[in-house]
């Protein structure tokens, strides 16, 4: 047997890899058309318009690095006692 052909557990498992990565490209499609509206922040000394994606992109950086900071000074608090 052809040590290239694969196995019938390895072609399903790369089928359903493939159908779960067209499934979240084609969210990760939708999200950008659907979002692509010019939005107005009022940053509290100035106002900005900018597209909703970039808003949207932006809070989610934002969330993960204040996530991360809380994450590593609890554990230099764990650390330090």
């Amino acid at each position: 047997m052809d040590e290239r052909t694969p196995t019938p557990e390895k072609r399903g498992t790369s089928t359903w890899f493939l159908v779960l990565f067209a499934a979240v490209a084609l969210y990760a499609l939708l999200l950008v058309v659907l979002n692509v509206g010019e939005v107005e922040i009022s940053f509290v000394f100035f106002k900005a318009s900018i597209p909703l994606l970039v808003l949207i992109i932006l809070c989610l950086g934002l969330g993960f690095a204040a996530g991360y900071l809380a994450d590593r000074i609890r554990e230099r608090r764990k650390a330090s006692s």
